[in-house]
């Protein structure tokens, strides 16, 4: 055939000519929506208590350690992040039924892996105990927060290390002299009145309270580790997917050979000196 003065193949319309190139970036379009199509939904606090792990900004934007380290996870895959604001203990129960999908920060007990695969470890993690600078306190073992005049805060629905929930658990001596709180604010002021005898906390948070909350400027770190270990990211198994399952382990995998979390964990740790 041969071309007519348009162009056009005498005998075809245009449209025909340019069907193959419609097909083309019809496919394109729908390999686009797909690879962007995976959004996991992220636990996040309701507020800044927990900063550096989780901060939130006045437009709404979440930054922080917390965030740093998922995004790099997720940054391997096709898949992008929606912070999704809950307390601690509904997350929980939200990994459960699969309202959300992801949640940092998380110990493994055998009751969570029930519900929650783990990814990891995340990052370190140390409990601290954290008292008023001006009330010297005798702690050297659990057993000596029995002794203490006031009772120690803790966060409802956190875990503090398997020789701290074994005691809680075990011996109602210890679990009455623990006070439960909404979040570690809550813990903060009651302290800040001398109503408690000191609150738990995690290293990072607590050294970046004491150096730029004013609510923590009269506290201090009690020599006293209660606890030391890894946390995990927590997918939730009613959730994802084992396909996508398998995806963020291996992106987990890539992320730590390419030495982003090691980076990340680094810069923290270097404000937290």
């Amino acid at each position: 055939m041969i071309p007519d003065d348009s162009g056009t193949l005498a005998g075809t319309s245009p449209l025909m000519n340019k069907a193959p190139l419609l097909a083309i970036l019809l496919t394109i379009l729908t390999l686009s929506r797909i690879a962007t199509a995976c959004e996991l939904r992220v636990r996040v606090p309701e507020d800044n208590s927990y900063a550096p792990f989780y901060i939130r900004d006045s437009s709404g934007t979440w930054s922080g350690l917390s965030i740093e380290l998922t995004e790099a996870l997720l940054a391997e895959t096709a898949c992008t992040p929606v912070y999704v604001p809950l307390p601690f203990s509904r997350a929980i129960q939200s990994l459960k039924t699969g309202a959300i999908d992801l949640m940092p920060n998380m110990s493994i007990t055998e009751e969570r892996r029930e519900f929650v695969s783990f990814i990891g470890p995340q990052l370190d993690e140390t409990v601290l105990l954290v008292t008023r600078a001006d009330t010297p306190l005798a702690v050297a073992s659990l057993e000596d927060f029995k002794k203490l005049p006031k009772p120690v805060g803790i966060d409802r629905g956190k875990l503090y290390g398997d020789a701290f929930e074994r005691k809680r658990r075990l011996d109602p001596d210890f679990s009455s002299r623990l006070e439960e709180a909404g979040n570690v604010n809550f813990s903060a002021r009651k302290l800040s009145l001398a109503r408690l005898s000191g609150f738990l906390g995690y290293g990072y948070n607590v050294m970046h309270q004491i150096r730029t909350n004013p609510l923590y400027r009269d506290f201090a770190v009690h020599p006293f580790i209660v606890n030391q270990d890894w946390v995990y990211f927590g997918l939730s198994k009613q959730s994802v997917s084992p396909k996508l399952l398998t995806t963020l382990q291996n992106a987990y995998e890539v992320a730590k050979r390419k030495g982003r979390f090691e980076k990340i964990r680094g810069k923290y740790l270097l404000e937290r000196e």
